[in-house]
């Protein structure tokens, strides 16, 4: 992970198959504090689909903030 200007920490988990880029996302998200916001690139359709929705039933806030027909940019906060 590394500090980005607009958020808090980034990870790239393109070319990530499930579950592994969940696992990532989760470890990385355990090791930030309640108001950072985690940056994630990931391919786009079942990987996207499964991340979302494992996160949101974690409680966590996800929004896509960019989406084309290969790769997704969400934005995820624990508020």
């Amino acid at each position: 992970m590394k500090k980005n200007t607009l958020t808090d920490h980034y990870l790239d988990l393109c070319g990530l198959t499930c579950p592994i880029n969940f696992v990532k996302c989760c470890l990385a998200l355990e090791g930030l504090s309640l108001k950072d916001i985690l940056k994630v690139d990931l391919d786009a359709g079942e990987a996207e689909t499964s991340l979302i929705d494992g996160l949101q039933e974690k409680g966590y806030t996800v929004k896509i903030i960019n989406k084309d027909s290969k790769k997704v940019t969400l934005i995820i906060s624990s508020e």
